[in-house]
């Protein structure tokens, strides 16, 4: 699949510029101290603890096809722990609070033995999309994501480990891995809602120590705002202002080729080809019209990113 993304300046995108500032979050699983005794009681829920996310959207962003020394990632929108110029600070990973035997301990941590699991419960988003990850360490040897849902289906309650231990009454529930991307195959709003589950056989009777959690859903947005600033310079002509690259601080990424597009009546669908620009590293690219139409002129850009027949976006 391939995407054409065509977008008029009629408003204008706000992005980070200079330096990039990478954060990256953490949503710990742990327990709710139902009873307030500072200690994971068999039965008490699991629960994820980190930053607020209910009003965040988390973006995937558009990466060149073909072979990256650490991705390949044509065709797929993408989110993960790399460093990006563009929205730096949605990076995040689901961890797992630890009881003291691998890192500090947590007053929320689960139980000593408690073997924690994330599953998908359910995926939204545009008809027909698909949504999934590269598992930890998947994406640089793999064209295609590790699993894929199709959107406003059901997911079987696909499940992925957050513990990093094995099920046994004496391990640490502490879980931290980097490197998982979360992808989707078109551009649009995607609800993921997850649940924590304790899939440990060591509580009572053989069970799990821990009830699951209740679902909890992030907001993903595929796809960035490629719309371009414009600004009439005096003597220098029409400035279009952009987000350049598709993110990731890569040296040998190639840039996307944008193409810039002008008409004077959008409704006619005639529109002239006055340039290009090859997107870099950088956060911004810019391209100057110095000869803007002395009538009411409108600019979009055009750009693919995959080697397949295009689609309007």
């Amino acid at each position: 699949m391939s995407y054409l993304t065509k977008v008029r300046v009629l408003i204008a995108f706000s992005f980070m510029t200079g330096n990039a500032v990478q954060a990256h979050d953490h949503f710990e699983a742990g327990i709710l101290d139902a009873n307030a005794n500072g200690q994971p009681d068999a039965g008490e829920k699991l629960r994820i603890i980190g930053p607020n996310f209910t009003n965040r959207v988390f973006r995937l962003l558009p990466r060149p096809y073909g072979f990256r020394p650490v991705q390949r990632c044509g065709g797929f929108y993408m989110l993960d722990d790399s460093v990006r110029t563009v929205f730096p600070l949605d990076a995040f990973t689901f961890s797992a609070l630890s009881d003291g035997q691998e890192q500090t301990g947590d007053i929320d941590h689960a139980a000593t033995g408690a073997y924690i699991w994330m599953e998908i419960l359910a995926v939204t988003g545009p008809p027909g999309a698909k949504f999934g990850f590269w598992d930890v360490g998947r994406s640089a040897a793999f064209d295609t994501p590790s699993v894929s849902f199709i959107t406003n289906a059901p997911t079987g309650n696909h499940a992925f480990v957050i513990s990093g231990g094995y099920d046994a009454e004496d391990q640490d529930p502490h879980g931290h891995f980097h490197g998982r991307a979360w992808t989707a195959d078109k551009a649009g709003d995607y609800h993921v809602t997850y649940r924590l589950v304790d899939r440990s056989t060591s509580g009572p009777g053989g069970g799990p120590w821990h009830a699951p959690s209740d679902p909890f859903t992030f907001r993903f947005q595929a796809g960035p705002d490629f719309t371009p600033k414009g600004t009439h310079v005096p003597g220098t002509g029409f400035v279009l202002t952009w987000a350049s690259q598709m993110g990731i601080r890569d040296p040998f990424q190639t840039g996307v080729e944008f193409k810039i597009m002008r008409s004077t009546d959008p409704t006619s669908g005639v529109w002239s080809e006055i340039g290009t620009v090859t997107g870099t590293t950088a956060a911004t690219a810019t391209f100057t019209d110095a000869a803007p139409p002395p009538q009411k002129a409108f600019y979009r850009l055009a750009y693919t990113w995959a080697p397949e027949e295009a689609a309007e976006d």
